[in-house]
């Protein structure tokens, strides 16, 4: 089919022998509605009981996953109508089943009961019987779901967010609330503050007030990382000074109630934007106004699925005035963004369906809890299945913010960093580039790219232990090693106007940029499929043109 179709699903056969783990996402990433099985699938166990292979199973524990569990229809089992006689009574009539009696209909007790008490083995009955107890007792033995699978997570698979914009809008406490459920995060967080305090300690590196490590939580939101900073300073029993600053009004009253109810007045509070902010203020006087000194580490919580798609290098430009020379810290110290090719029909066919009444459907970076897809390509040496599209550091190189700065033509908000609005390139260090080369061993199609971060929350300057990191991360292949079960971040989703479909033995040339014109940052994306037809040369069979999210970009 050319033209998708939301009123079309999928019904799979599923044969004797499972097919090639590709085959299986392939059609795993379809709106997929039933599963067919015959008596061909099965295998008789010890007992004699029908049963299905480990890969069967697994297959089947995959389906299950998913938020709209498919139907499994059991074809051609049970007994067989042609060897009936003509005065044989069928063994489907309501006249050959046994009576009822009281214990088909158990009390709610007793039925608890006698459901824990299931056996191992599916219950011996004849024919489609037999089956269907299997299949039952197949479903009770399913892998324990992990904090990813929870019903509040599966219930976001596949379902289109737009990404937030922090910086243009004041977040909801009910936004907060859902972050604040990370466990993870701020766990990784907290060991990042914790190597930072201990290592400033050993280094015995001088602190902008006398006797204290500053700490600044910019855009601290309701305050998860301004107690995980001081649950840091207490393990470390390091003296810190904390400054929690924040534009949302709704939050800021908020954190004047923690500071009062949880932290004991040890935090001072802000209300401003962090990139208007001065410093901390050492002393006051009307004669003088205020005094303003530094931050020792700046601690900020900006990521957003791609790293930097909620403009955390902007804001952190904007505030890295009043960071401490040459050794201030930020938390983190760099992230990276990385991309994949990815077939997924039915958000496809979502976006279509939202292109009827949102002219931008088919243009926005969607943020998704991606679920039913096919990565298309494979991982060849050189070319891995997700590649890095680029790298953001903080703090940024001095020579960089004074060019910044000769290139600002507008005024400053108030604070060192200060608006972009009416410069000539100040924000241009911030925009970036890739293009990256896929390998596809097998024919398929894409609907787009799955974007995903890493992030180095903290790295070691000490000689024993120089350049162990602290890192969070989203990347498919690496989050267990890096944070495993955080769920802050959902992927980010590119998509496609049209499907690109390619042959088998297919390159796909991945052309990405990061774009700004100083009041705002957008992306824009391509594809192009190459395949060989020999040894030294190659011909392009498809692109998708030039994708631009600029009418829903990221306002600074």
């Amino acid at each position: 089919m050319t033209v998708f179709s939301a009123l079309v699903a999928v019904a799979l056969q599923i044969p004797r022998v499972v097919p090639e783990k590709d085959l299986q996402n392939r059609w795993f990433a379809e709106p997929l509605h039933y599963l067919t099985m015959g008596p061909d699938v099965f295998q008789k166990n010890k007992s004699g009981f029908p049963a299905l292979s480990k890969h069967h199973q697994q297959m089947i524990f995959a389906y299950m996953r998913l938020k709209a569990v498919p139907w499994i229809l059991l074809c051609n089992v049970g007994p067989d109508a042609s060897t009936f006689k003509a005065d044989d009574v069928s063994v489907l009539s309501s006249g050959n089943r046994p009576p009822l009696t009281d214990e088909n209909f158990p009390a709610l007790g007793d039925a608890h009961s006698r459901t824990a008490a299931v056996s191992q083995e599916p219950s011996a009955r004849p024919g489609a019987d037999a089956h269907m107890a299997y299949l039952q007792w197949l479903q009770s033995q399913q892998p324990p779901f992990t904090a990813l699978e929870s019903p509040t997570l599966t219930s976001f698979q596949d379902w289109l967010q737009s990404p937030l914009q922090p910086l243009s809008d004041n977040l909801e406490s009910a936004t907060y609330e859902v972050f604040e459920g990370d466990p993870v995060k701020y766990d990784r967080y907290e060991a990042a503050v914790i190597e930072a305090l201990s290592e400033w300690r050993e280094l015995n590196l001088p602190t902008s007030k006398k006797g204290a490590v500053v700490i600044a939580v910019a855009g601290s939101g309701r305050g998860p990382l301004v107690t995980r900073a001081l649950q840091a300073a207490s393990y470390t029993k390091v003296d810190v000074e904390i400054w929690a600053v924040e534009k949302n009004p709704n939050a800021y009253v908020y954190l004047l109630r923690q500071n009062e109810t949880l932290w004991n007045g040890k935090v001072h509070v802000v209300k401003t934007d962090m990139r208007a902010w001065k410093g901390p203020v050492i002393s006051d006087s009307a004669e003088t106004g205020p005094v303003y000194g530094k931050v020792d580490v700046l601690i900020s919580e900006l990521l957003g699925s791609f790293g930097d798609n909620e403009l955390s290098p902007e804001c952190l430009d904007g505030i890295q005035h009043v960071m401490a020379k040459p050794h201030g810290i930020s938390i983190p110290h760099s992230y990276t963004a990385h991309i994949s090719p990815i077939s997924t029909p039915k958000l496809y066919g979502e976006i279509l369906a939202r292109s009827a009444t949102e002219a931008t459907a088919s243009s926005t970076p969607w943020v998704v809890r991606l679920f039913a897809l096919d990565f298309v390509c494979q991982k060849v040496p050189g070319h891995p299945r997700f590649q890095l599209a680029w790298e953001f550091s903080h703090p940024v190189p001095e020579s960089t913010l004074e060019s910044v700065n000769v290139r600002r033509s507008g005024g400053t908000m108030g604070g060192g960093g200060g608006s972009m609005a009416g410069a000539a390139g100040a924000n241009d260090h911030n925009s970036r580039y890739c293009h990256v080369t896929f390998v596809c061993r097998t024919q398929g199609v894409t609907h787009g790219l799955a974007g995903y971060f890493e992030s180095t929350l903290y790295e070691s300057k000490l000689d024993a232990t120089k350049g162990d990191k602290v890192e969070i991360s989203t990347h498919p292949e690496r989050i267990d090693q890096k944070s495993k079960d955080m769920i802050s971040w959902f992927p980010i989703f590119f998509p496609l106007k049209e499907p690109l479909s390619f042959p088998a033995d297919t390159e796909l040339e991945v052309s990405m940029w990061r774009q700004t014109d100083d009041s705002k940052v957008w992306y824009e994306w391509q594809m192009e499929a190459w395949t060989w037809v020999g040894e030294t040369s190659r011909v392009k069979v498809g692109s998708s043109g030039l994708c631009s999210s600029r009418q829903v970009a990221c306002l600074m």
